[in-house]
């Protein structure tokens, strides 16, 4: 029994709807086979030290779906750090037209990328084992996404510096937190002015929420970038 069942994936559905987000029967199906996937791979390598199905529901699904309401569609994506996936696999069911790249620094959980984007028929979707900091040299890397999403770095400022060259003119970068997220603002207002210094200008918003039902506090930062006036 993996525990994925008709209750865990209606506790999905009432998750993301409290967030804004509605899933229709083929997204909470795909959502579901992703967690069937991601929690057999994780008995034989490490993906996630959330295990507990109805956690998995709510701390990894739901919490993932928290940012597709700001990724407008038709994005193409980056995903730095995804690990498991997150957000970029749930963001991708819930919205087919944007293009997605997921990045980790970690053989086997790119393995697993791979695998899920196959078994769940995720076109539009590629998984590269590779560091950041080298991606963004690749012909076609630079300056070539819409939005660069994360919620695997502890530094904000470490996320902005490695986001920007991925950037296109204008583009958006989401920062997820958990707790802590307070000290995280004046990180990025020295960030902020230091990047003015060099003709780019951020302009941030701070989402707050909770997932809603262990009621965790949660933030998103929404990073515009433009040039200077």
């Amino acid at each position: 029994m993996t525990g994925i069942d008709d209750q865990w994936g209606d506790r999905v559905v009432k998750g993301a709807k409290a967030l804004g987000v509605e899933l229709d029967e083929e997204a909470k199906n795909r959502i579901a086979a992703y967690a069937v996937e991601l929690l057999a791979w994780n008995r034989k390598c490490n993906l996630t030290a959330i295990t507990a199905p109805m956690d998995v529901a709510e701390k990894h699904m739901v919490d993932a779906l928290a940012v597709t309401p700001y990724i407008p569609n038709g994005s193409r994506l980056l995903d730095m750090g995804t690990g498991g996936g997150f957000p970029g696999i749930p963001a991708r069911i819930v919205d087919s037209s944007l293009d997605v790249t997921l990045v980790d620094a970690v053989r086997k959980k790119v393995s697993f990328l791979k695998h899920a984007a196959r078994v769940l028929k995720l076109d539009g979707m590629e998984a590269i084992h590779a560091r950041a900091e080298e991606l963004c040299l690749e012909e076609g890397r630079g300056a070539a996404y819409d939005v660069v999403t994360s919620r695997a770095f502890s530094a904000i400022d470490t996320f902005v510096a490695m986001a920007l060259p991925f950037l296109k003119p204008n583009g958006l970068m989401i920062a997820m937190k958990g707790k802590g997220f307070e000290e995280d603002q004046e990180t990025l207002a020295a960030c902020g002015a230091a990047l003015a210094e060099e003709g780019i200008c951020l302009t941030t918003e701070l989402i707050r929420y909770e997932l809603p039902f262990s009621r965790s506090q949660r933030a998103l930062f929404l990073i515009s970038v433009k040039p200077m006036p």
